[in-house]
């Protein structure tokens, strides 16, 4: 029995700083400063607080000189706002390799985690749509139905032993010559598969060269990400 491991996406910061407004960068990065002062689980930022810190400072008084709108205040506020997205950006790298992979270790940082993609286990089972006789005699039509997160489809298919007759003398006994007709015997299956990949279920797949009068199983799995499903329960159906 397969044992399937889901694989632990690393914690990764937000880091659109830079589009952030002057105002709201320098609340984020004073949450930041606070979250990370002390902080037992940081204890050695790549950026120095005391820098952060003033860097914050400078920024937000560039922030309210560049309010009258001077040339020169705004080209200093760009400057010193520069100056703390890159503070953030270290120490958001900081926090990400320093977390052990915690999220309420992480989150302590002030820094936001950008969300995790969903945990995807191993792909379901498939089932066919319908198996039909195709245009011309030994052809067989299989139509598949989707699930989620396949990439492909494999079919596999082989001929089932017959019914063996009754034995002779019996009241009810079967001539052996209609053995290869009478279907097969419960709980039967092919000998051997021959297997088939399938990319496109949008249409019909043709299995060809089949024997007329011959009693065909089939059954279907999908390949996912993380693997090969099981392979689905026979579907039969007597060759044209």
């Amino acid at each position: 029995m397969s044992t399937w491991k889901t694989k632990v996406s690393p914690i990764r910061a937000v880091m659109g700083f830079n589009a952030m407004t002057d105002a709201n960068l320098v609340v984020f990065a004073n949450g930041v400063l606070k979250g990370l002062t002390g902080n037992a689980s940081f204890p050695n930022p790549t950026v120095p607080l005391t820098t952060f810190g003033n860097d914050i400072t400078a920024h937000s008084n560039a922030m309210t000189a560049a309010l009258d709108g001077g040339k020169n205040a705004k080209t200093a506020s760009k400057k010193t706002k520069k100056a703390v997205v890159n503070d953030l950006r270290q120490l958001a790298m900081y926090a990400e390799s320093n977390c052990n992979e915690d999220m309420a270790i992480f989150t302590t940082s002030g820094f936001t985690a950008r969300a995790k993609p969903a945990a995807s286990g191993p792909v379901a089972v498939p089932t066919f749509k319908s198996l039909d006789y195709g245009a011309h005699p030994g052809e067989i039509l299989v139509f598949i139905k989707s699930v989620t997160g396949a990439k492909s489809y494999n079919v596999r298919f082989g001929p089932m032993p017959p019914t063996p007759p009754a034995s002779a003398g019996g009241p009810s006994s079967t001539p052996a010559s209609a053995g290869a007709t009478a279907g097969a015997a419960p709980g039967a299956a092919p000998s051997s598969w021959t297997v088939l990949n399938v990319a496109n279920i949008k249409k019909a797949m043709p299995v060809d060269n089949l024997t007329s009068g011959t009693l065909y199983a089939f059954q279907v799995q999908a390949l996912g990400m993380q693997g090969l499903s099981a392979w689905s329960d026979s579907s039969t159906i007597m060759c044209p």
